[in-house]
């Protein structure tokens, strides 16, 4: 990339596409202090209704990764620590028909989260995890 227009829409690209991370970790508070102290992330909770509170970790006051526990969900007691990827798509139910019939594996069925949106977690033919995603708001 040569130019600054030619950067500018790398990183506009770039969000657009992958839109939210996700750390899963067998201790919420170490991980974020970790992240916090060591790459100067700030902090904050998210209500998430019956769900309960949403850690993420912040930039410049905006959350930009949400923090799993996975001691704290019996569903997630066989999960490694890991960083995921939320790709946005135009529509995940389509996408996961698409997903299917080329070899991919729904890991996580399709799911709303109220304010949040439509995702679900796929297996690629290759074993690689990757959440699909659409904003409630797009």
């Amino acid at each position: 990339m040569s130019t600054q227009e030619e950067r500018d829409q790398w990183a506009l690209n770039n969000a657009r596409t992958f839109v939210w991370h996700e750390l899963y970790t067998p201790n919420k508070d170490e991980a974020m202090r970790f992240y916090k102290e060591a790459l100067d992330f700030g902090t904050e909770e998210m209500p998430m209704g019956d769900m309960g509170m949403y850690p993420m970790l912040t930039r410049n006051g905006m959350g930009v990764a949400g923090v799993w526990d996975t001691t704290a969900n019996k569903h997630m007691k066989d999960v490694p620590p890991h960083w995921a990827v939320y790709v946005s798509v135009d529509d995940v139910d389509a996408r996961l028909t698409k997903c299917e019939s080329m070899g991919a594996k729904i890991v996580v069925p399709a799911m709303d989260v109220p304010t949040v949106g439509r995702m679900a977690l796929i297996r690629d033919p290759l074993g690689a995890h990757i959440w699909l995603f659409k904003s409630e708001s797009t």
